[in-house]
């Protein structure tokens, strides 16, 4: 005996559960997964429904329908890793170069 519980691809899914039942609304209720390029919220029983199912095979994981994160497979934790590295080396070439800033931006919140 099989027994299929959520739908393929729902490892690491969480379960959305929406209940609008009070204001004369629906109950709505779905696996969901975020893009793992883009971080978006795909709905994964419409995702299997949809005429066009995007997937990456490098990630081997559901992806949105962003273009780019269809051909390029740079995963969210790696381009978060790529912009703070970019800034850090922004930062030093500044402070090497001699460039320092004219006025230092003031906290919103003094203590």
């Amino acid at each position: 005996m099989t027994f299929l519980i959520g739908t393929p691809h729902a490892h690491g899914a969480g379960h959305y559960v929406s209940d609008n039942r009070c204001s004369g609304g629906r109950l709505q209720e779905a696996d969901i997964q975020t893009c793992p390029h883009c971080q978006a919220v795909i709905n994964l029983q419409a995702w299997k429904t949809a005429p066009i199912q995007n997937f990456c095979n490098r990630c081997m994981k559901p992806t949105c329908n962003d273009p780019g994160c269809v051909h390029d497979c740079i995963p969210w934790i790696k381009q978060l890793d790529q912009q703070l590295d970019a800034t850090i080396k922004f930062e030093r070439f500044l402070k090497e170069a001699g460039f320092v800033p004219v006025s230092v931006p003031q906290p919103l919140i003094i203590r």
